[in-house]
């Protein structure tokens, strides 16, 4: 029964994105549309749905029994590096594609596919284990996974400072996150219209 509410919920994530793809191919949206809505969902409209998850989900206690979470999910992406760099030598992955490869093994997109596909298999119970994972998810990603982006290169690259951005390290809905997070800790009471 489990099996068949998870496949209703997956079949209505393809029905929107059917739908989506449909009304685009009719006409109904512009080619800016899709920059446009990307950037308000990631900016707006995902951090509030983030903030309200983690006051919904999340207890003070609760967080506290998550840090498990964090050193097995630690762990799982260190590993996941170890394996995506062996996978690299095993498959003879060519200079200017390793750091590609390596990211797209070890760092996940988990918004916009992983957030909707995480709550339809196992509800909203499990937002706090998912959120615990796209902190450290976003932290790899941005930190290591940039860096190694930006070190790999077909061509030798003459010696330049790669500056470090906190826009990139804090994007909007971790910022979201971390918000909830302040306010979980310092038992900050949020009005109920919210949700």
């Amino acid at each position: 029964m489990l099996f068949l509410t998870a496949l209703e919920n997956i079949l209505s994530i393809v029905l929107i994105i059917a739908l989506g793809f449909c009304l685009r191919h009719k006409g109904y949206f512009a080619d800016s549309f899709a920059g446009n809505i990307s950037k308000l969902i990631m900016n707006i409209a995902l951090p509030a749905s983030i903030f309200v998850s983690v006051l919904s989900h999340l207890t003070r206690e609760k967080l506290f029994s998550l840090s498990d979470g964090l050193i097995y999910g630690s762990i799982a992406i260190y590993l996941g590096y170890i394996v995506a760099w062996l996978m690299t030598k095993l498959f003879n992955i060519r200079a200017g594609r390793k750091g590609v490869f390596i990211n797209t093994i070890v760092n996940a997109n988990t918004i916009f596919i992983g957030l909707p596909l995480n709550i339809a298999l196992f509800g909203e119970n499990s937002m706090p284990y998912f959120l615990v994972y796209y902190v450290l998810n976003t932290i790899s990603t941005w930190t290591f996974g940039a860096w190694l982006i930006a070190q790999d290169s077909s061509q030798p690259q003459p010696s330049t400072h790669n500056t470090f951005s906190w826009k990139k390290l804090l994007p909007p809905p971790l910022l979201g996150f971390l918000v909830a997070l302040i306010f979980l800790l310092i038992n900050i009471t949020v009005a109920k219209f919210y949700s």
